[in-house]
């Protein structure tokens, strides 16, 4: 995953600027790195070298809008170093971040400069056992890179080859941790075999990288089944916002952390997360616990398993605080975009509304421009699924593109999408709009994961409401400046 991540970025420039960002963290001792990008003639700061954490806890700070209340944005905005010590200050000064990151950790921002140039960002974590105050040696490690970092961005610019942002932003790997000799790992096996309960290793993205038999017999599960896997999503009884909370708090704040829960149908297990910058040590031991009402039902994961109720809950916060600060609709449609497609695996965002009788594309993000065409001016009348969910405000969802020709025969749009979700945007009990999701590849619509994008599908509403009124006034401002300046 961090492979592909880096890939795409691969061919952008962004590979120039690893071993920077690599010297950074371990000079200044942080625990997360990441690199902003300001494209020439730009307002937005792209996420171009990410460091400490896997891409997925990343994606809603891939693009930050220099107006953004966001550390980064206000660092490159004012030109100076921002320096947060504290959760409690950066909820103060930044309620929005702190909302979806409700962790232990110092933060600081500093910008990237050439001359009166402004090039872009570095934000830099450390474990919330960090002082309170910014160390003359980490200021002075923040301030070194930021003006090499510029002066290479500007060299590239000079010989006309500059550094662009990739697709993604290139997630550097962790540091390789030491070989043992034989005799080392078998006396290192030897050890863990002789300690109580059982032990297990995470990546940084919560992959298992490795377990004994004593902890796949506490988990139930044969080891060669989990290896590789996430736990949340090869364990059901795991799929729950307070376990993988306290993996995003061992991750983000390098905080050791424990938590108690049931593996159906009453056995009780306790976990311990001990962290660093390679990955997660997990012990596992049996716990005491109250016995269960009513054991949790498992069922079998579907082939493409929606995101977790963790990671759905994390990018919803993230969604509700953006769209409360987006004033006009393509900011709307822009941060939506940024938002949810990641989050759920969309390859395409389209946002319909209805105009003189007919479907209007209002937005679009992503890689479908045909789907975009073969909807847009469509009667309402028409036998299309976005017609139907803005004339009846009720949710269509398709599995696969076979499922939605025996729905809609004459829709033609084979061979263009897969999977595809058609969600009503309503306003004060009304259907204003369609917003239009599309896939690459067949996805089965969990109960949850089609109520939370119908959830939604009504917040983008109600901020598509606000922005429209918004574009309205400016209109008008503009307007009205043309009628009455003078024209000289």
């Amino acid at each position: 995953m961090q492979d592909q991540a880096a890939s795409a970025a691969t061919g952008s420039g962004t590979e120039l600027l690893d071993s920077a960002v690599t010297h950074l963290v371990r000079e200044a001792g942080a625990s997360v790195g990441m690199l902003y990008l300001l494209p020439e003639d730009e307002a937005t700061l792209y996420l171009a070298v990410l460091s400490g954490v896997p891409w997925q806890l990343a994606t809603p700070w891939n693009r930050v809008p220099l107006s953004a209340p966001i550390p980064v944005a206000d660092a490159v905005r004012h030109h100076c170093l921002i320096w947060l010590g504290s959760q409690e200050e950066l909820a103060r000064r930044y309620p929005r971040p702190a909302l979806v990151m409700p962790y232990r950790f110092a933060l600081c921002a500093a910008p990237i400069r050439t001359g009166s140039t402004d090039r872009g960002g570095i934000v830099l974590l450390w474990p919330g056992s960090h002082p309170l105050e910014l160390a003359p040696q980490e200021r002075k490690a923040v301030a070194g890179a930021c003006h090499g970092i510029g002066m290479l961005l500007q060299q590239a610019e000079s010989i006309g080859f500059p550094v662009l942002p990739g697709s993604r932003p290139r997630v550097l790997a962790p540091p390789e941790p030491p070989v043992p000799e034989p005799a080392e790992a078998a006396a290192a096996l030897e050890f863990i075999g002789r300690l109580p309960g059982g032990s297990c290793a995470l990546a940084l993205d919560g992959s298992i990288t490795f377990l004994n038999d004593a902890a796949a017999d506490l988990l139930g599960v044969g080891a060669a089944d989990l290896l590789g896997t996430l736990p949340w999503m090869s364990l059901p009884w795991m799929d729950d916002p307070a376990v993988e909370d306290h993996y995003r708090a061992a991750v983000i704040g390098r905080q050791q952390t424990s938590f108690t829960t049931l593996r159906p149908p009453d056995r009780w297990l306790s976990f311990h997360l001990f962290p660093n910058s390679s990955g997660i040590s997990v012990r596992i031991t049996p716990a005491d616990g109250p016995a269960p009402e009513a054991p949790p039902v498992l069922r079998p994961p579907p082939a493409t398993p929606a995101p977790s109720r963790a990671t759905a809950l994390y990018h919803l916060m993230h969604l509700a605080a953006t769209l409360t600060e987006a004033v006009g609709t393509q900011d709307v449609i822009e941060l939506t975009g940024d938002q949810l497609m990641p989050a759920f695996g969309i390859q395409s965002l389209v946002v319909m509304t209805s105009a003189e009788g007919r479907l209007r594309i209002q937005g679009r993000r992503g890689a479908h421009p045909t789907l975009m065409d073969r909807l847009d001016g469509a009667p309402l009348n028409s036998d299309t699924p976005a017609a139907h969910v803005l004339m009846t405000g009720v949710p269509g969802f398709y599995s696969d593109f076979a499922e939605l020709e025996r729905a809609y025969p004459s829709e033609g749009l084979r061979q263009v999408v897969a999977a595809s979700a058609f969600l009503p945007l309503i306003v004060s009990g009304h259907p204003v709009g369609a917003l239009v999701l599309a896939y690459d590849q067949d996805h089965d619509f969990e109960p949850e994961e089609r109520a939370l994008l119908t959830s939604i599908a009504g917040l983008l509403a109600q901020a598509l409401d606000r922005a429209r009124l918004y574009d309205i006034k400016d209109r008008l401002a503009h307007s009205l400046q043309a009628h009455l300046l003078p024209h000289t």
